[in-house]
């Protein structure tokens, strides 16, 4: 069954827009610290792009798990590739950068070339869903951000959390209804933190 257009797509797309918008605003940063991070070979990187890289491999796992369809998975698993080749440039010596990428290169050989790619995930499955994924993105670079006092991005990042869970509480029994417990956890316990993190931000600016 092949997605269709809705009115909750047109939130997301509106969301996209304004992540990529702030992701654009971080890379453009400059200066003595923009070489940051690229010595560290474990742990986090206060980079969004780190971040999106572990959500796709946290979803890779779980769709292995879950047994979704490989069509989707194979559109997915190259986007992935793409996106760390320039992070493994960036961040050389960073192990779970390089173990990723060789997990992402080792299933894709592994798919189906003649998958259905019009497949849809089975109902609740997370790897898609833009509004979820923003969320659980920039939650945990926002968190970073704020953590290292780099107010104005945080609150760009917190802003589109804050957005994406409102949108998500708002059709929990309807378009979301079938995400895993996990995911619906994540939203109801940490919505009401991200809405104080981002008051008390807006207080520091």
């Amino acid at each position: 069954m092949q997605r269709s257009p809705s009115l909750a797509g047109l939130f997301i797309l509106f969301v996209c827009l304004s992540t990529f918008a702030f992701a654009a605003q971080a890379e453009e940063k400059k200066g003595l610290n923009a070489d940051e991070g690229k010595d560290k070979t474990t742990g986090d990187l206060k980079d969004q792009d780190y971040w999106w890289a572990k959500w796709d491999a946290k979803m890779l796992e779980e769709a292995i798990k879950t047994r979704q369809p490989e069509g989707p998975i194979s559109i997915n698993v190259a986007v992935a590739l793409r996106r760390l080749e320039p992070l493994v440039k960036k961040y050389p010596k960073h192990e779970d950068l390089k173990k990723w990428q060789t997990r992402f290169e080792e299933i894709d050989k592994k798919l189906d070339p003649n998958a259905n790619r019009t497949a849809s995930w089975k109902p609740g499955f997370p790897w898609d869903m833009s509004n979820y994924a923003q969320a659980w993105v920039n939650w945990h670079y926002g968190k970073m951000l704020a953590d290292d006092n780099d107010v104005e991005l945080a609150v760009a990042m917190y802003q589109n959390v804050v957005q994406n869970f409102k949108l998500i509480s708002e059709r929990e029994d309807t378009l979301f209804k079938e995400m895993p417990d996990e995911c619906h956890k994540f939203v109801q316990e940490n919505k009401p933190k991200a809405e104080k993190i981002l008051a008390d931000l807006k207080k520091k600016g």
